[in-house]
C-alpha cells in the first residue's frame, strides 16, 4: 500500500477528488499534512505528496512544495488553469495537473511519481507481475493489497515464484518447503496449493499451474495462462 501526503486539501472540491482517487485505487492511503509538518515525519510516512494549489498564493504554494520536496519525496501539484505560480525548474520530481483535471489523470500521475521514486528492487523482493513478495517482511501483496498467508503458504509461494516455469513434483516440494518427508503424504501439498490459489488468483492472474501427473509450477511471466488445465482441476478434488 502506498501512502500519499495531502497538502492544502480542505475545501469540498478537493475532498471530493480524494474520495474519487480512493475509489479508483484502494491501495492508496491518504494522510493530511500542513506546511508546518516536520520534513522527517513526511519522509517517513509517505511515498508522494499531492498538493492542492487552487486558492493558495504563490508564497504559500512554494512553502508546501518546498516542505514536501525537501523531505525527498516526489510531488504532484494540482494547479489552477494555466497558472505557473510557484513552479520552478529546480524541482525535477514534480508532476503538474492543470484544472479542470480528472481523478484518472491525477491517479496516473501519482503512480508515475511513486514509481520514479521507488527504491531499486533487491534480491529480497520477488516481483512477478502484480504479485510482490517481500522476503524481509514476510509479506505478500497483489496490486498493492496485502495477502494474508500462513507461514507454509508463504514459503511454498516464495519457493515456486523463485523458480518460474520450473515444474516441481509434490515429493520435491515436501522436501524443499517442509524439509522432511511429511508423514501425512503428498496431499498436504495439494491442500496448500488450493488455498494459495484461492488467495492470490483472480480473473487477471493465474500464478500457479498444475502439470498433470507431475506436480506444480509458477507460470513464467512471458507465458500465457493455461485455462483448460486450471478449469479441469475442478474435476479432481486433489488439486
Amino acid at each position: 500500500m502506498n501512502s500519499v501526503g495531502l497538502f492544502g486539501f480542505a475545501n469540498p472540491e478537493s475532498l471530493r477528488l480524494v474520495t474519487s482517487l480512493n475509489a479508483l485505487d484502494p491501495s492508496l492511503r491518504f494522510i493530511n499534512f500542513t506546511s508546518e509538518t516536520n520534513e522527517n515525519k513526511i519522509n517517513s510516512g509517505v511515498q508522494c505528496a499531492l498538493i492542492w494549489a487552487a486558492g493558495a498564493g504563490p508564497s504559500e504554494f512554494s512553502d508546501l512544495v518546498n516542505n514536501a520536496a525537501d523531505a525527498g519525496i516526489p510531488v504532484v501539484a494540482i494547479m489552477p488553469f494555466l497558472s505557473l505560480d510557484g513552479i520552478t525548474t529546480s524541482r525535477t520530481q514534480m508532476e503538474v495537473c492543470f484544472q479542470p483535471c480528472t481523478p484518472e489523470e491525477v491517479s496516473v500521475r501519482l503512480k508515475l511519481a511513486i514509481l520514479r521514486n521507488a527504491p531499486p528492487e533487491t534480491s529480497n523482493i520477488i516481483t512477478r507481475g502484480d504479485l510482490v513478495i517481500d522476503c524481509d517482511r514476510y509479506e505478500v501483496t497483489i496490486k498493492g493489497l496485502k495477502v494474508d498467508l500462513t507461514y507454509k503458504e508463504y514459503e511454498l509461494l516464495k519457493y515456486l515464484a523463485s523458480n518460474p516455469g520450473r515444474v516441481f513434483t509434490r515429493e520435491s516440494l515436501l522436501r524443499s518447503v517442509w524439509e522432511y518427508d511429511y508423514f501425512g503424504g503428498t496431499r498436504t501439498v495439494d491442500v496448500h496449493i488450493r488455498r494459495l490459489r484461492s488467495k492470490i488468483n483472480d480473473v487477471s492472474n493465474h500464478f500457479i499451474e498444475t502439470q498433470w501427473n507431475v506436480g506444480y509450477r509458477f507460470r513464467a511471466p512471458d507465458e500465457p495462462p493455461q485455462p483448460s488445465l486450471e478449469n479441469s482441476s475442478k474435476l479432481n478434488p486433489t488439486v
